[in-house]
């Protein structure tokens, strides 16, 4: 069968089968299988996709999942979201404003233990949102305020998906999480701006949005002052060790690991169960990613015979000469795909079709993955789909197109100021990376 029949039955058989609802890795493995087998027969098939299962599943770098992965389910088990909201709160003076720059700042400090963006916004949505509310900001716009603070786990490090995307182009991971810091300080700076521009209250708000200081136990106050600072130095141990040059990403892992479960242990934050459950969630969650690691490493086989990467460059060949442009148009693409499809889903989908296209155009694959992360980031935001905004609305029972429509506003904002400052000063992604020892 020919290339061209194979590749537009391989097309259908996504339509379908993404329309019914069924798992992405699941399709990517049988758009591989049936495109393989239709374009160069049954026969080849077992000497194919043995290998590569195996091969995959050996790279090192993906060892890297499970260790960020417990270090964030220890934490979460640990009650760390609640705490570190409450100190964020008792900063910002029971203010209105303040108290919503304390709500992102407070979901970027997740975003750098947790790395999942729907299940800080959903924590975010259940703790931070009645007290928003009850400093004058209306449900729907505290509940987008939750989730773009919870969508900042896509790109502040470690981020699950540039631990895919490092893995799928040998990017070194550490640069792609120091470089990502540059674009999240960005993102939270211009999100900070929106809530003050575009800040939303209730008719029956007090104007300066305060509240009388409620009175809070001492040993409450304490409780969470320790689990804040015991964040902050767990955040400078790993990462800055990554920056020294002293451990590598994976070392960090580990040490991020054992030291948030010895912590949680030793602050009496978690029982037998919490530590069985953390576990077994970072087992589930490992072997979901890892089916859409191998998913997508049989379908770029496919690819791979099909010559579609070829394809693809030959017909924009007229603008690879202006790699700003393809640029452009490839970040667009993951923004769109990041509105339908989940995070990890959209890095393994896409980045086999267009690494050769990366290449031919000379463009960093660095600085590619950290936008691309940037763009799914907002598209967490943004309908049709939006995990980010969909969990908070979730989590509050309250309907998610009122969320969506406060979280667009700062998603339309940061693409467009953010893509432009990355493609203008690509150093804002590469300067710290280039500064590692």
């Amino acid at each position: 069968m020919s290339a061209t029949t194979a590749i537009w039955i391989v097309i259908a058989w996504f339509a379908i089968f993404l329309t019914l609802g069924q798992n992405v890795a699941t399709v990517l493995f049988g758009a591989g299988i049936v495109g393989i087998a239709l374009y160069i027969g049954t026969g080849p098939l077992g000497g194919i996709i043995g290998p590569d299962t195996f091969y995959t599943a050996s790279i090192y770098s993906l060892s890297i999942v499970p260790l960020y992965l417990l270090m964030a389910q220890m934490l979460l088990r640990g009650g760390i979201i609640n705490d570190l909201f409450q100190v964020g709160h008792r900063m910002s003076g029971y203010r209105r404003f303040p108290l919503g720059v304390a709500t992102i700042v407070t979901g970027s400090l997740l975003g750098a233990v947790s790395g999942s963006g729907a299940a800080s916004s959903a924590s975010l949505a259940a703790v931070a949102s009645p007290e928003l509310e009850k400093l004058g900001y209306t449900r729907r716009f505290s509940l987008s305020i939750a989730a773009v603070a919870g969508s900042l786990s896509a790109i502040v490090p470690p981020s699950l998906i540039m631990i895919i995307y490092g893995s799928l182009t040998s990017v070194p991971i550490g640069h792609l999480f120091i470089g990502a810091i540059g674009p999240a300080v960005l993102c939270i700076l211009i999100y900070v701006v929106c809530l003050k521009v575009f800040g939303e209250t209730r008719h029956d708000a007090q104007a300066d949005g305060t509240v009388p200081d409620e009175p809070e136990p001492a040993d409450s106050r304490r409780k969470s002052r320790n689990a804040f600072l015991f964040v902050v130095t767990l955040m400078v141990v790993v990462f800055g060790g990554i920056y020294g040059g002293i451990i590598t990403v994976a070392e960090a892992g580990a040490i991020g690991a054992f030291t948030a479960m010895v912590g949680m242990i030793a602050m009496r934050r978690v029982s037998r169960q919490d530590i069985f459950l953390a576990l077994s969630e970072s087992v589930k969650i490992t072997a979901a990613l890892m089916m859409l690691v191998l998913g997508a490493k049989i379908f770029a086989r496919f690819l791979t015979f099909s010559r579609l990467p070829n394809e693809l460059i030959a017909v924009m060949e007229p603008v690879l000469a202006n790699p700003g442009l393809v640029a452009v148009i490839l970040l667009a693409v993951f923004f769109l795909a990041g509105m339908f499809l989940e995070s990890a889903a959209v890095i393994v989908l896409l980045v086999p079709i267009i690494l050769p296209l990366l290449q031919a155009a000379n463009i960093d694959l660095l600085w590619f993955g950290v936008s691309a992360s940037t763009m799914i980031a907002l598209g967490l935001l943004t309908p049709p789909v939006g995990l980010a905004s969909f969990a908070a609305a979730s989590a509050a029972n309250h309907p998610a197109s009122q969320v969506f429509r406060g979280a667009t506003i700062f998603a339309v904002a940061a693409g467009v100021i953010v893509t432009a400052l990355l493609l203008v000063f690509p150093s804002v992604v590469t300067w710290l990376p280039a500064q590692m020892r």
